[in-house]
């Protein structure tokens, strides 16, 4: 991560609206980096000292493993400065440093059917897509417990209860598919999640309608 430079720290609009919509549960990603952090506390403080020229700063505690770092979005009146504090970190070139933030990603937690272990593991996994059309339980990851048993069962059935697995929600990057319907005779084709796919190649599903015959290509949308 680069150290915060104060030539230009002024944030982008669309960051802005991605801090301010972050909530203690959720997990994120900065700057790509490899650690995947939990959200642990969200903090929001007015400055009311007229000598102060910051309006307002928004305070996200964050968690990975045996990091803490805290992410801070700061009002000026006439723009946001955001920036990344290294609260704890065991790499001593870390501890009390300040980080540029130039993207988040905020990973989705919640899709239609998770991967539970029949045993007493507290912690949920995305499907694997391949296993999952055979009728098969396994991990996203790929990485379950040895010796396990898996079963997939409806997502809201085991949330809040259990906590999603860090890799699945990295690596797989569920997002929905809304229903996909027949062009010509608005048929109910599809539904369901598409995983580690590049949504900004996707135009459309090739489909065969078994209604009306049509052959070629349906336009599709994601849920936000």
């Amino acid at each position: 991560m680069a150290v915060t430079d104060t030539a230009d720290t002024s944030t982008a609009p669309t960051l802005v609206e991605t801090v301010q919509s972050i909530e203690e549960g959720d997990v994120i990603i900065v700057n790509g980096d490899t650690r995947t952090w939990d959200v642990t506390d969200v903090v929001k403080r007015a400055i009311d000292d007229p000598t102060d020229a910051r309006k307002s700063k928004r305070v996200l505690r964050l968690n990975s493993r045996s990091s803490v770092f805290g992410l801070e979005l700061v009002s000026y009146g006439d723009h946001y400065e955001t920036s990344l504090h290294a609260l704890d970190s065991p790499d001593w070139t870390e501890d009390g440093q300040v980080f540029d933030v130039d993207e988040i990603e905020v990973l989705n937690q919640r899709v239609p059917w998770v991967v539970v272990s029949g045993g007493k593991a507290k912690k949920y996994h995305f499907p694997d897509p391949q296993a999952a059309a055979y009728g098969e339980a396994e991990p996203a990851c790929g990485a379950g417990t040895q010796g396990s048993t898996y079963r997939i069962t409806r997502c809201n059935s085991v949330v809040p209860a259990y906590s999603g697995c860090k890799d699945c929600l990295r690596h797989a990057k569920p997002v929905a598919l809304q229903p996909v319907e027949c062009p010509e005779c608005s048929k109910f084709i599809c539904q369901g999640v598409l995983q580690r796919v590049e949504l900004a190649a996707i135009d459309g599903l090739s489909i065969s309608c078994p209604r009306c015959g049509f052959e070629g290509t349906a336009g599709v949308s994601f849920e936000d």
